[in-house]
């Protein structure tokens, strides 16, 4: 006989759902690489190189050519400060801080990401804010 079927569903871009029936072997093939793709993200993501970072950020100051060498100076070094202030938080809040302010994703689709529950990664943002502050302002 057959092997048994199970559904899967899958959420489209648009926000529609599609139902699949496959064998449990491929369900489970199709969820470790889900998890593998998940993974490879957020390691990308804790990669973000200093500068890309600095390059990214000052490209769109260079794009205002009212802004005289001093002022982007300025700013290159308050961008300097904050990275090194980012990088000395805990790699759990510094992979947050990014994916929310840099990512633009919310507290949900990183708690997603993550598998946590939305709270833990909204205290862990607002703790992060709170030591940067405390770093930026010694």
């Amino acid at each position: 006989m057959g092997k048994s079927l199970v559904t899967i569903t899958y959420k489209t871009a648009n926000g529609n759902r599609v139902c699949v029936e496959v064998s449990t072997p491929v369900k489970e093939l199709l969820e470790q690489s889900d998890r593998q793709i998940r993974s490879q993200r957020r390691q990308d993501r804790r990669h973000l190189d200093y500068m890309d970072f600095i390059d990214g950020l000052t490209d769109a100051d260079m794009k205002y050519p009212q802004a005289d060498a001093a002022d982007l100076v300025m700013k290159m070094e308050s961008y300097r400060q904050l990275y090194a202030a980012i990088s000395k938080l805990s790699e759990v809040q510094r992979r947050r801080l990014l994916l929310h302010f840099v990512d633009n994703l919310t507290y949900r689709q990183i708690a997603e990401l993550e598998g946590v529950n939305p709270f833990a990664v909204s205290h862990s943002i607002k703790r992060a804010l709170i030591q940067l502050k405390k770093y930026l302002t010694d």
